[in-house]
């Protein structure tokens, strides 16, 4: 019983902190709306990975390489890169390589958050995260890494049930085999001289990289780099 009003007074505080943190003067829309003209922008693209924790944690801060990719690519659609504001638009392009089965989405938002210090503990609990895409419907990739999840769980055909010692060594392996994947957030913010504001978000992931311990960031540069030109070829 005592359980039961704890996780009842966890899941109001949650509700409450969310409630809270929700900004009404926000607009939050899908980058697929933007329909602006090109202009100038401010830029920044940092890249993380997982922790041992399953947590984000940034490892290159405002990548240069990868900065080269959004000015290159978004260049040919007429929009400048400008160092310093105040500019027409901030772009803000936010990628993480990890196991995605081992990340922390949280005890109650089931998110995957960019961390709060890289844009705002306000915008990162409505905007800035990676998982869920809540776009997508429920036959899409975030569906099919459940369902190989669920395969990679299955006893083998013919075998019996295994026991607490074997699911835990189980798990542990199929942790250290598990493909790294790359995920994209691409967040655009018009300049606007009055409260109310505007971001356009886009997310995405990349095809399954190498299996690698532990999921360092360059594992998943390549094909972070593609999904991200992709994604704004298609947005912009």
């Amino acid at each position: 019983m005592q359980r039961m009003v704890f996780f009842a007074v966890l899941t109001m505080l949650a509700l409450l902190a969310g409630c809270a943190g929700r900004d009404p003067n926000l607009t939050v829309k899908g980058l697929g709306e933007f329909g602006r003209k090109a202009g100038d922008y401010t830029l920044r693209v940092n890249l993380y990975e997982l922790d041992e924790n399953g947590q984000p944690r940034l490892v290159s801060p405002d990548d240069a390489s990868l900065r080269g990719f959004v000015t290159r690519t978004l260049a040919a659609r007429g929009y400048a890169l400008k160092p310093q504001g105040p500019a027409s638009y901030d772009l803000q392009v936010h990628l993480l390589c990890g196991n995605m089965r081992t990340a922390d989405m949280g005890l109650m938002a089931e998110e995957l958050h960019v961390p709060a210090q890289a844009v705002g503990a306000v915008q990162a609990a409505e905007v800035f995260y990676w998982l869920p895409d809540k776009s997508q419907s429920v036959g899409g990739r975030e569906l099919m890494n459940r369902h190989d999840s669920t395969q990679r769980n299955r006893v083998g055909s013919g075998s019996s049930r295994p026991n607490q010692g074997s699911l835990i060594s189980d798990a542990s392996d199929r942790a250290s085999q598990d493909p790294c994947q790359g995920r994209v957030l691409v967040a655009l913010s018009p300049s606007s001289s009055g409260p109310a504001r505007e971001v356009f978000i886009s997310r995405d992931a990349t095809e399954d990289c190498s299996a690698v311990a532990g999921c360092p960031a360059d594992v998943c540069r390549t094909a972070l780099e593609h999904s991200l030109v992709e994604l704004l070829e298609r947005r912009f």
